[in-house]
C-alpha cells in the first residue's frame, strides 16, 4: 500500500464511517420508538443495550464493506472481514449492556450526547475494535507478517474515533479520519513488509 494508497484509505473512510454512524443513530432512535419511549425517556436497559448493539452493528457493517472493497486490491479477504468488525461491535455493546446493568447505569446516558466524560464509550469502541482487531488478525496472519499490528491499529482507532469529541462537539468526520489514518499507516508498514519480502 504505497502513502497515496494510506491517504485514498483515510479519506475514504471519513464518509463511510460518518454515513454508518449517522445509520447507527437513525436506528437506535427508531428502536428507541418502536419499543414505547420518548426521545426524552431513558428507557430500560435493555432498550438501552439493544439500541446499541444496532448502532454498532450498522457502523461495522459499514466500515466492513469499505474495507473489504479497498483490501481486495492487497489481500483476500472474504466476508468474514465484515462479519468480524459487525461482530466486534455487537459482542462489546452487549457485555457493556450486562455490566452497566449490574451496575444501575444506562448505556444511553454514557454516550457522547449525554455525558461530558467520553472515556467510558471510549472504552467500549476501543474493546468493539480490539475484538474485531483479533478476529481480523485471523485471516491476515497467513498472508502478512507483523499482521499482529492491525489489532493495536483497530481498538486505537475506534478509541480515536469517540475521543475526538474533546476536540469539538460533533467531531465525528475529524474522528472517522483518525480512525482512517491510524489503520491506513498500519497497514502500509505490515504491507511493505510483504512486498519487501516478495522482491
Amino acid at each position: 500500500m504505497k502513502n497515496r494508497t494510506s491517504v485514498y484509505w483515510a479519506l475514504h473512510h471519513t464518509w463511510a464511517i460518518v454515513v454508518s454512524y449517522i445509520a447507527g443513530m437513525i436506528a437506535l432512535l427508531l428502536i428507541h420508538g418502536a419499543l414505547g419511549y420518548s426521545m426524552s425517556d431513558d428507557g430500560s436497559w435493555l432498550s438501552n443495550a439493544l439500541m446499541h448493539v444496532a448502532n454498532g452493528a450498522l457502523l461495522g457493517l459499514g466500515t466492513g464493506l469499505l474495507q473489504r472493497k479497498l483490501l481486495k486490491k492487497y489481500v483476500v479477504v472474504t466476508r468474514c472481514w465484515i462479519l468480524a468488525l459487525v461482530a466486534g461491535f455487537v459482542i462489546a455493546e452487549t457485555i457493556a449492556g450486562i455490566v452497566l446493568w449490574r451496575l444501575g447505569i444506562y448505556r444511553g446516558l454514557i454516550n457522547l450526547f449525554n455525558a461530558d466524560n467520553h472515556f467510558p464509550e471510549a472504552a467500549i469502541f476501543a474493546f468493539a475494535g480490539l475484538i474485531a482487531g483479533l478476529l481480523q488478525f485471523r485471516m491476515l496472519k497467513p498472508v502478512l507478517r507483523n499482521a499482529y499490528l492491525w489489532i493495536l491499529a483497530s481498538a486505537l482507532g475506534w478509541a480515536l474515533f469517540i475521543l475526538s469529541s474533546y476536540i469539538a462537539y460533533l467531531a465525528f468526520p475529524l474522528g472517522a479520519l483518525l480512525y482512517g489514518t491510524v489503520t491506513g499507516v498500519v497497514f502500509h508498514m505490515v504491507l511493505s513488509v510483504k512486498l519487501e519480502g516478495a522482491n
